[in-house]
């Protein structure tokens, strides 16, 4: 067999596509193979009462349906439903393919995972949502395009008609196949391709994003010449040979059954030490010592100039070979307070910095020196766990000694690390972390301060820095201008510019132009729109901190009519993204927020952002529920309200016709649907808000944000309301939500707790109907109440509105309307 077949098998990348002819072998319920196309045929005109003369099945089943109607449903059951697997069923269905597609219709397949103890494996009809490849190859979706002798209700694709239906429709899964026949190697077996639908699919796809697809290979025992010729001008390449002949070859090729694990391990080799039921609880997790660094996939990049000198995060072997400079502000933290073992379990150290001032860098290098230093084990966390307490059990069950957890920002995990010290479910994990200044007093402080042990600011470097920095500079990075400068003003000119912010005086410092300046150079000399369109898609991935999925991004480009081949456009971008294993990576998220905000067009952003959230439009509603975490992120940021406005620069029209657009499609999506109230509410169209609120809440009843979002937008409806009863009809209802909520004390709202909304929107309504006293006496009522949260004073939102209340019941007017009557008297005089 082909070696790039087995290449492509080994690393994840091969999709099967099974015909009537991988079928040969299962026997029906009479004891005989389902029939094939000529069979077929000659059995449907028998059934029908007409002599069969050769006619093509299309014609036959076409007549057939006319005459029998729906007993053509029985007829199928009889040749196709009950399957007996066949053998090369039974032994393919033990090796690790995460999709296979089938033009099929009968059972055979299926009943051979079934009986083989499969236990992830999902049949899925054309129409049905797509769910995200398993990253750990232990789920196998079966995708049945042509139809199901199961579900004869969802309809067979047989005749003329039903091919130019299909081939109007947007049936999702053939899309899906349109897209991975361009980025995955497809070996077709026991079909000739003459498939109208899947070849409209394909050509459409093909026209639509000018991509061309992967080298493929088809498995026939024969073909004519002219039919050769044919298929390898769509780049896929005869092999003779039927299904037995590729299961022959697997078992000749691998003496026993490679297992989704060692695909994973292929491409991921930091997991090799990891079990089969621990690979997802450590996914993310990687152990910090050299030995089992180097093991992690290098780039391939060649530039002698390192990525991290353009912009990019640290890798973890820029750490290995010493790359970024070890600054002094970090050093002295880690010989103060973790230097020889000094940390004890349970305690917690940060490191703050604004944006790009090295918080990363300086983290991934206090993990290594611990692990060169320390015999205590040192793991470094790159994403978010919802496992993230059940991860701390079973390091604590493994460990005799203490260890380290160094997690890449705490506001991810600041609830489960709480629970882990408050209650002490850990004896033996320290933690270490970092975080922005502005995140950790809004949304972190609350927490966590009574339990935070020590910590540094690193927003600003010192001085000896600047020599640290040059010395990896002039080896690393770009040296042409410094080099031709004296020591001294070299050193001047790094350290008045990173003064600010390292990142960027690093970057303005070697190019001798301003940051933004470079940006805009940057994006300029992007002159192929695929490449350019990638570059703000996975941007927008880069704003939420995480990594774009390749799938949703081929997905989306090819939406917006470009070339999908993501890892083919990756390639001719280096220094601007970069790819592994399936995820896309921009520079840092300084770089990519300034690109937004001066130098992409607008009604560009609007198209991207718009394909962008229409990928995420296959997946099952709620969609974060049917999504990975990281994914879950981005679709969460591109339809939240705030963050639309933001990057539309507040542009009504533009930011409401995204959620106009995509209306219907989500229309039982209750995430959407609340950001479009919400959007609706910041425009001051408070009727529209509270109707899409109110339908929101419909579509998903049981969120407690979406009553929030609507228990306030009925306060805000009250407080414009002329008549009492209507007015207090509004409140009242709010008032009961908001109670419960706050006395439900769940988790999650941060600065929008339900009891903020209550005291508030009660003194507000209150004042609004002309009760001033009452208003007042209101204020003081709940500034007392809130004043006795234990949280009253940690948290940012309380304590604003603590303050608030006090000063409405001693002045009886709300800070924002003293800040305009201070305003007024200014303007007067």
């Amino acid at each position: 067999m082909n070696p790039r077949i087995k290449n492509a098998f080994l690393n994840g990348r091969l999709v099967l596509m099974l015909g009537a002819g991988a079928s040969i072998g299962c026997k029906n319920s009479l004891g005989e193979d389902p029939p094939l196309a000529d069979a077929l045929a000659k059995l449907l005109a028998k059934e029908i009462g007409e002599e069969y003369s050769n006619e093509d099945l299309s014609e036959v089943y076409t007549a057939a349906k006319e005459s029998m109607g729906n007993q053509i449903h029985l007829f199928f059951e009889k040749y196709y439903k009950h399957c007996q697997p066949s053998n090369e069923y039974k032994k393919l269905v033990q090796y690790p393919f995460f999709r296979i597609y089938t033009l099929n219709i009968d059972d055979g397949f299926e009943k051979a995972a079934h009986q083989s103890g499969l236990q992830k494996f999902n049949v899925k009809n054309r129409d049905d949502n797509i769910s995200e490849v398993d990253q750990f190859y232990r789920t196998l979706d079966y995708i049945k395009l042509n139809g199901d002798v199961n579900l004869p209700k969802k309809g067979f694709i047989f005749s003329p008609q039903e091919y130019a239906m299909g081939s109007v429709s947007e049936h999702q899964w053939y899309d899906e196949l349109g897209s991975d026949f361009q980025k995955y190697t497809f070996l077709f077996i026991g079909t000739r391709l003459k498939e109208p639908l899947f070849l409209h699919h394909v050509e459409k796809y093909k026209k639509r994003t000018g991509g061309s697809q992967q080298k493929s290979y088809i498995l026939v025992p024969n073909l004519t010449p002219i039919q050769k010729r044919s298929l390898e001008a769509s780049n896929i390449e005869h092999l003779e040979g039927k299904l037995s002949d590729l299961v022959e070859w697997l078992e000749a090729e691998f003496s026993t059954h490679p297992t989704g694990k060692d695909i994973v391990l292929k491409t991921r080799p930091e997991l090799a030490l990891e079990s089969d039921e621990n690979l997802s609880l450590f996914s993310g997790v990687i152990p910090v010592n050299r030995s089992s660094l180097y093991l992690i996939k290098k780039d391939t990049y060649n530039s002698s100039i390192k990525n991290f000198y353009k912009g990019f995060k640290p890798t973890w072997f820029d750490l290995l070979e010493g790359v970024p400079a070890k600054l002094e502000k970090p050093d002295q933290f880690y010989n103060r307070v973790l230097k020889d073992d000094n940390a004890k379990p349970l305690e917690l150290h940060l490191i703050f910095g604004s944006a790009g001032s090295g918080k990363s860098t300086a983290l991934k290098q206090m993990a290594l020196n611990i692990s060169d230093e320390s015999i205590r084990s040192v793991y470094f966390i790159e994403e978010y766990k919802n496992n993230f307490q059940e991860l701390i059990f079973e390091l604590d069950r493994r460990h005799k000694k203490p260890y380290y957890i160094f997690i890449e920002r705490i506001g991810d995990t600041a609830q489960q690390v709480l629970e882990i010290i408050k209650s002490s479910k850990s004896t033996k994990a320290i933690f270490i972390s970092s975080e922005n200044p502005k995140i950790w007093r809004t949304r972190v402080e609350e927490y966590l301060r009574e339990y935070l042990t020590s910590s540094i600011d690193i927003s600003q470097i010192t001085e000896n820095d600047a020599e640290q920095i040059l010395e990896k500079l002039k080896i690393h990075g770009n040296w042409t201008r410094l080099g031709q400068m004296s020591a001294k003003k070299r050193k001047i000119e790094l350290y008045k510019k990173s003064k600010h912010q390292l990142l960027i005086g690093l970057i303005e410092a070697t190019s001798g132009e301003g940051y933004n300046q470079i940006i805009k150079k940057d994006y300029s000399a992007i002159e192929c729109e695929s490449e350019r369109s990638l570059l703000l898609l996975a941007g927008l991935a880069t704003t939420q901190r995480v990594p774009a999925n390749e799938a949703t991004l081929t997905r989306a480009l090819s939406h917006l009519g470009l070339n999908c081949n993501v890892h083919q456009l990756t390639d001719k971008m280096e220094g601007i993204v970069t790819y592994n294993n399936g995820s896309v990576l921009t520079r840092h998220r300084v770089y990519v927020e300034r690109l937004f905000n001066n130098y992409v067009p607008h009604k560009e952003l609007l198209q991207v952002i718009e394909a962008y959230i229409q990928a995420f439009s296959v997946y099952k509603f709620p969609i974060v529920q049917n999504i990975s975490r990281n994914e879950g992120s981005i679709y969460k940021h591109l339809v939240n309200a705030k963050s639309l406005k933001k990057l539309l620069k507040n542009n009504k029209e533009s930011v409401l016709s995204v959620y106009e657009r995509f209306e219907k499609t989500f229309e039982n999506e209750g995430l959407f649907l609340m950001q479009y109230g919400l959007a609706l509410r910041s425009f001051d169209e408070n009727t529209q808000a509270y109707e899409k609120l109110r339908i929101a809440h419909q579509a998903f009843p049981e969120s407690p944000h979406i009553e929030h979002a609507l228990a306030q937008q009925r306060i805000i409806l009250a407080c414009s309301e002329s008549d009492e009863t209507i007015a207090l009809a509004h409140f009242n209802e709010a008032e009961d939500v908001l109670n419960r909520l706050n006395t439900a004390n769940l988790r999650g709202f941060s600065d929008r707790y339900p009891i903020i909304t209550l005291s508030e929107g009660h003194v507000k309504v209150m004042e609004h109907l002309g009760y001033k006293d009452e208003a007042k006496v209101l204020a003081r009522q709940y500034h007392d109440r809130i004043s006795k949260q234990a949280n009253a004073k940690s948290n940012h939102r309380l304590a604003q509105t603590i303050s608030n209340l006090a000063r409405y019941y001693v002045s009886g007017i709300w800070p924002e309307k003293q800040l305009e009557v201070v305003n007024k008297s200014r303007t007067i005089n």
